[in-house]
């Protein structure tokens, strides 16, 4: 009887042992799974801008592991309004783009739109006359972020960053107009 007995205990111990290194393997299976299938695109706004009337947006496809293309947007008053569209080139140099710390560089092409006074009377300073005048350029932009791929498929994507950028004017069209302007980013998107 006692022969069975461990014989019985054996088999047992030998199918939980199994069943354990079964389940452990297919659960580290599961996470490599989901970490070779990392994100390749990300589309992100800012959530905040739209509530006073601004916007701020980017797509961002990654094409090597450590850079990517973006292409953004954004619409934001800081002394005057601009509007801008840009192309960077952002490098990641953990090499893994679209995920931690990036760098980038881009080119663009931006509007500045400032109020003018044309003529005020100075008796009456009610009669002044100002107008909304506008100037285009060309953009140089350098960029410093941080982004974070969140979740357990990493869908949701969340960068903070700043930078600086140049609008390329003239001396005569830049009166009054800061041709370098500071950039902040707080985006959330989604990552696919």
């Amino acid at each position: 009887m006692r022969p069975s007995f461990v014989r019985v205990t054996a088999l047992l111990g030998a199918l939980v042992v199994g069943a354990t290194t079964l389940s452990a393997q297919s659960l580290r299976e599961q996470t490599r799974e989901l970490r070779t299938t990392a994100p390749t695109h990300i589309i992100s706004v800012n959530p905040f801008l739209p509530l006073f009337g601004y916007f701020q947006g980017e797509y961002e496809q990654r094409v090597a592991p450590q850079a990517s293309i973006a292409v953004s947007g954004s619409h934001t008053r800081f002394e005057h309004l601009y509007t801008s569209v840009d192309v960077k080139l952002r490098l990641y140099p953990q090499e893994r783009a679209l995920e931690k710390f990036g760098i980038s560089a881009g080119l663009g092409y931006g509007r500045v739109q400032r109020r003018e006074l044309i003529s005020c009377d100075p008796i009456d300073p009610t009669s002044c006359n100002d107008v909304n005048a506008a100037v285009s350029a060309p953009t140089f932009a350098v960029e410093a972020q941080y982004q974070w791929l969140l979740g357990a498929r990493r869908y949701t994507a969340v960068a903070i960053g700043g930078g600086a950028k140049r609008f390329y004017l003239s001396d005569e069209r830049a009166i009054g107009i800061s041709r370098v302007t500071p950039t902040l980013r707080l985006t959330i998107g989604y990552a696919f």
